[in-house]
């Protein structure tokens, strides 16, 4: 399904597909995320260290116009993600019908915002740690961080899906943690 059949979607069935793929890919990865607050902070962490965006948490998706652009363009982004191609292609070819789901308009962002939590958890593993009413997160790929080359790869999409601005030309990782990466020969 090309980006054209996407934006032609109804917005019902838009909400409706963002809902299916999200349970869909919560069966090999339960979310880890327990509240759409915990997620839009999950977001902006990654937003923010991969150097892509410096967004609060309060300005991801605030209104349901912008969540239902987001989930149009999250259903795209899928589409083109390696891992997640098959099942968006056969989801969207035949879209979900109303009786086979629910869906209320007004959680159109915490739809679209546990669908790319449960995205972001096929690429990385969400390591969270709740403290004293703090929220940290920690992006993983095996024991190890994930590196902020990995973070940026996996970020810029998400930027992208979630209309946030770029973060401006300066920011990028501080010269210690690029050397790290790159060591000299």
């Amino acid at each position: 399904m090309t980006v054209y059949s996407v934006d032609r979607l109804p917005d019902r069935s838009v909400l409706l597909a963002v809902q299916y793929l999200a349970e869909d890919l919560q069966r090999d990865k339960p979310l880890v995320v327990r509240s759409e607050a915990e997620a839009r902070q999950v977001i902006c962490s990654l937003l923010t260290r991969a150097h892509v965006a410096d967004s609060a948490p309060d300005d991801l998706l605030p209104t349901e116009s912008a969540a239902l652009a987001a989930g149009r363009r999250a259903l795209s982004a899928l589409g083109d993600d390696a891992g997640t191609r098959e099942m968006t292609a056969r989801l969207l070819a035949e879209p979900p019908e109303d009786e086979q789901m629910s869906v209320e308009a007004a959680l159109a962002s915490a739809s679209v915002l546990v669908l790319l939590i449960t995205w972001l958890q096929t690429k990385v593993e969400l390591r969270i740690r709740r403290k004293g009413g703090k929220t940290e997160v920690d992006f993983m790929i095996g024991k190890q961080a994930a590196d902020s080359r990995t973070l940026r790869e996996i970020a810029g999409p998400m930027r992208g899906v979630l209309g946030v601005p770029a973060a401006p030309v300066s920011a990028g990782p501080p010269a210690e943690e690029t050397a790290q990466e790159n060591p000299a020969p």
